[in-house]
């Protein structure tokens, strides 16, 4: 059954009825560019053995055969490290945390200390850990390289927010996490200049950079051979911090398919290939087996198939499910869509295709049934 809690400031639980009900308003139940890129926001800092041999018995004495070498055996590869704290689907239902802040934007600016309060509030009730630095430390070590994966794509009204981001190195940093071993990256360095953010690439504190066509070579999406960056190979776990987006080709882009900018060749998985693309890339290990955290911005969503408006919001998703996360984002586009007077069937159609695909490759739920929908108030 799924279950939905509602902070003020602790949950309320609302029915499995109400939950299934509100997913059938959008059907959950079952790059293109811009022409004209907007003004940049204000700039912030941030084998099995042989079988044994079988005497065959001839007329004469036999030869006894040689014994045969046994083939050698594969060494297992180790499982990457998994925090237990991270519990989802199918061992459990999935839990996506919504956290909503009233105060979290002062006109064009967002408050510092909304974000906090809003992260604070969704890592503890995520991890079920009652102090916030143990809740990161619980997810990441002291020793490890931590990628931030942010989407700034150039021509869009809305990027991943530079006080979100920094919010979230302050905590990692808090937990112990050196900063010049967490960086934060997109595609190409000047769409993270463009969307605010301040270029680090060696000097002490968080390093902060573009992919810039370093990438390696060796996986294939979508019958597709593909590159992934450097930046993610060489982390040792990621967060994924996307954007609610209308698009065109997918319907719906929230964390799967910000993994677009993990990869160089992201025109080329578009149609025909989208509903496949998406969830093969996800299910690529370099991105599976880092990927430990989604903090989305719905601090607003862009609509538009040319990403042209921007709704203001006021909510973060966070969750370790990227197919509940992204089931629960198209949702809310799709609340959005309607509020704006325009019908979003047609994106939810195209959405849920490579949901029930990234459902097929293992990578999450799309079932309300197997979901824990928390809703937190926290201002």
């Amino acid at each position: 059954m799924t279950n939905v809690r509602n902070h003020n400031p602790r949950p309320r639980r609302i029915s499995r009825r109400e939950f299934i009900k509100l997913a059938a308003i959008t059907g959950l139940l079952a790059g293109c560019r811009p022409a004209e890129p907007p003004a940049a926001p204000p700039s912030e800092p941030i084998a099995l053995p042989p079988p044994a041999p079988t005497t065959v018995p001839t007329a004469t004495p036999a030869t006894p055969a040689p014994t045969p070498t046994p083939a050698p055996t594969a060494t297992p590869t180790a499982a990457p490290w998994r925090p237990e704290v991270i519990q989802m689907y199918p061992d459990v239902p999935s839990r996506v945390v919504r956290a909503r802040h009233a105060g979290v934007w002062d006109g064009d600016n967002l408050v510092p200390e909304a974000l906090g309060q809003m992260l604070d509030a969704s890592i503890t009730n995520l991890t079920g850990l009652d102090d916030v630095n143990a809740a990161w430390a619980a997810l990441f070590d002291p020793g490890e390289r931590i990628a931030i994966k942010v989407n700034t794509i150039l021509g869009s009204s809305g990027w991943t927010r530079v006080p979100l981001v920094t919010a979230v190195t302050g905590r990692l940093q808090a937990a112990g996490i050196p900063p010049e071993q967490i960086i934060v990256f997109d595609r190409d360095t000047y769409e993270l200049i463009n969307a605010g953010y301040t270029i680090n690439q060696d000097k002490p504190g968080v390093r902060c950079y573009g992919t810039d066509g370093d990438y390696t070579e060796g996986w294939t999406v979508a019958d597709i051979d593909v590159r992934l960056s450097n930046i993610l190979l060489d982390c040792d776990a990621l967060i994924n911090m996307p954007i609610v987006k209308q698009h065109m080709y997918a319907g719906v882009s929230f964390a799967m398919k910000n993994h677009y900018g993990t990869c160089d060749r992201p025109s080329f998985l578009h149609p025909p290939h989208t509903a496949r693309a998406i969830a093969e890339l996800n299910a690529l290990a370099p991105i599976r087996d880092r990927q430990r955290l989604i903090v989305g911005d719905v601090l607003t969503v862009v609509l538009g198939d040319n990403w042209e408006s921007s709704t203001p919001g006021d909510s973060i998703l966070m969750s370790f499910d990227p197919v509940a996360a992204d089931t629960v984002a198209l949702q809310l586009f799709s609340e959005v869509r309607t509020a704006s007077g325009k019908d979003p069937a047609g994106y939810v159609e195209k959405a849920n295709a490579w949901l029930a695909n990234s459902v097929e490759l293992g990578l999450g739920t799309n079932d309300p049934g197997q979901m824990e929908l928390v809703e937190l108030n926290v201002g």
